[in-house]
């Protein structure tokens, strides 16, 4: 085999490798895992950040994104056999038919850019930008 295409397999190779790894999920995948993320939610006039917490059930996955304060933002269930989103509660501005439809819609292919390891979404037709990057905890208490 020649010099120049063995080059140019081992680059796709590598190429190939490099994507599959960064294309990983960012969900939780078993029953019982979490995965926490930092949550920032920009509209044109509002803007929302806090935390969200993923945890995955037996046959859902349980989400609420909490802000600053503790307060709970917006709880909502993702069913992914039927690759669909659910609302439990959303904070009181927010509870509207209309946006409760943007959000259902918008969270589902959030997490579908998630579940390949994209951290964000953009609706860009009203302009609302949806980034979730996971959260790494430290352990101070431990002193590690």
């Amino acid at each position: 085999m020649l010099p120049s295409v063995r080059i140019s397999l081992l680059s796709i190779s590598l190429l190939s490798v490099i994507t599959a790894v960064s294309a990983q999920s960012l969900l939780p995948e078993k029953p019982g895992d979490r995965q926490r993320f930092t949550a920032i939610v920009e509209m044109k006039n509002a803007y929302l950040s806090g935390i969200c917490i993923m945890v995955r059930d037996s046959d859902l996955m349980k989400c609420s994104v909490f802000n600053e304060f503790g307060v709970s933002a917006i709880d909502f269930s993702y069913s992914p056999k039927k690759d669909k989103v659910k609302l439990h509660s959303v904070v009181g501005r927010m509870d509207k038919w209309y946006i409760r439809y943007v959000l259902k819609r918008d969270l589902r292919r959030l997490i579908n850019n998630l579940r390949n390891g994209i951290p964000s979404y953009i609706n860009d037709r009203q302009h609302i930008k949806y980034s979730f990057k996971p959260l790494i905890l430290e352990d101070n208490a431990t002193g590690e």
